[in-house]
Order: structure tokens, then sequence, then C-alpha cells
């Protein structure tokens, strides 16, 4: 099973992001080192920031990317059963090198931790804060 590659690219001069689905003509590629190339107008490079598709949705249905700023909460489970549930608010999404995964927020929660994901929700990103 292999996951779905899907990027999103923030574009620094309109401050938006451009999907590949969502009314984007798609006239674009990625090169090989991560670069945005709009093939119509011909911008590109240090213009965009490409971002992943974390292969994951939150509670709505919306697709998690790098980048997203997201409120979740964690079950810490003791041994005698009692629940510690922890709630995070507008933690980042972010790639990290070391673990060669996605991590959330800056405790280091990688999505297979001990989060309920039912209760990610994405509530903005780093740019539109």
């Amino acid at each position: 099973m292999s996951r779905v590659l899907k990027f999103r690219a923030w574009d620094k001069l309109n401050k938006s992001f451009i999907y590949s689905d969502e009314g984007y003509q798609g006239h674009y590629v990625l090169t090989l080192d991560g670069k945005f190339q709009n093939l119509q107008n011909g911008s590109g490079g240090d213009e965009y920031i490409v971002q992943d598709y974390i292969g994951l949705k939150d509670k709505n249905g919306k697709d998690i990317y790098e980048g997203d700023l997201i409120n979740f909460s964690v079950n810490n489970t003791v041994e005698l059963g009692d629940a510690d549930i922890m709630d995070y608010k507008n933690q980042d999404v972010h790639y990290s090198e070391e673990y060669a995964s996605f991590m959330f927020g800056e405790d280091g929660f990688t999505p297979l931790d001990r989060i309920i994901m039912t209760s990610i929700e994405v509530v903005g990103n780093i740019f539109e804060k």
C-alpha cells in the first residue's frame, strides 16, 4: 500500500495557497529538488513554499498538510485505568528529519502516537496566523 502524494504551494507574493485540485488549472511542475514552477507564467522557485500532504484528514474530513495549525487531544492513560486528557491548541505540523516522520507541536507527537485521531482539527496554517 502506498501513500497518496499531494502538495500545495504557498504563493509568497499573493499570500495564498495553490492546490492542484481546487480550481487551479494545474499548469505547474515540482522539480526534483521540490521547487514549484508555474508553466503558465514562468514564476516559481523561491517565490513559493511547497508543503506535503501528510496522508491524514482531520475530524471534519479536511486534508492535513505540513504547516497547518491543529488542535488535538492526547489520552495519557495511567496504569490504574484513569484517563488524563490533555488538550493542545494551535500546534504546527512539521516534518522531523531526526524521526523521518511528520510531527505535531513542540512536544513532538507523531500521528501514530497516543493522539485520539478523531479529535484532530485543522484551525489554520503558519502563514495565515
